[in-house]
């Protein structure tokens, strides 16, 4: 994406304009002009690696939850409309999982918000150490997260989320907390809007068995 090569762009076009400048001077034959504008140079190049860096640097942020670190809901539609293009081009496999915390609102109400704000830091990192470098894990928000598994099939996807899914369970187990997932495949000629609300379905059948993992293949 743009802002994780804007410190380049910015600087390449700043030394393009410094050289530009100075085979100008050349051919106009002004004194000094080799040394002012290879100051120019310098000075819209280093000015263009610092605002890239600022850019890239204020782009993550807009796309990274506060609370979890996490990518945010704005960076997972993002990167599920860029990927829903691919997966129709390139012809590969993509799957989402939609995951909600059962009972959160209990667990504020006994231990209070600053102890659910731990737990949800604490699956948070749960689900990024046991996803692939690949997946995209997000916050959907509130006591909700999704996965985006690129390249996957949906059985594979189930593994990883029962994996999670037990992780919790054993992890958490003082505040009984757990988690209830549903994993959709985007299937051929599907439309994302389609895809989105079937994995949200799916989450709401999980949801009312609580601690469980459900797939839709149909």
């Amino acid at each position: 994406m743009f802002y994780n090569y804007a410190w380049l762009i910015l600087s390449a076009l700043g030394a393009l304009i410094g050289l530009t400048g100075y085979y100008l001077d050349i051919v106009l034959h002004v004194n000094y002009g080799s040394l002012l504008w290879a100051a120019i140079t310098g000075i819209i190049s280093t000015s263009g690696l610092i605002i890239g860096g600022l850019i890239r640097k204020l782009s993550i942020i807009s796309h990274t939850d506060f609370l979890t670190g996490l990518w945010n809901r704005r960076y997972f539609c993002l990167i599920l409309k860029k990927q829903f293009f691919q997966v129709a081009s390139q012809k590969t496999q993509l799957c989402v999982a939609m995951i909600d915390v059962d009972g959160f609102k209990t667990i504020n109400d006994t231990y209070g918000h600053t102890t659910g704000d731990q737990l949800l830091s604490g699956i948070a990192t749960l689900l990024k150490r046991n996803a692939r470098s690949t997946d995209i894990v997000t916050r959907w928000g509130g006591d909700e997260f999704a996965i985006i598994f690129s390249g996957t099939t949906v059985e594979k996807a189930r593994e990883v989320m029962e994996r999670i899914r037990n992780l919790v369970e054993t992890t958490f187990s003082s505040y009984r907390l757990t988690i209830s997932a549903g994993i959709v495949p985007l299937k051929t000629n599907q439309a994302l809007d389609e895809f989105l609300l079937q994995a949200d379905q799916s989450l709401y059948t999980a949801k009312a068995r609580k601690n469980t993992i459900i797939t839709i293949t149909d």
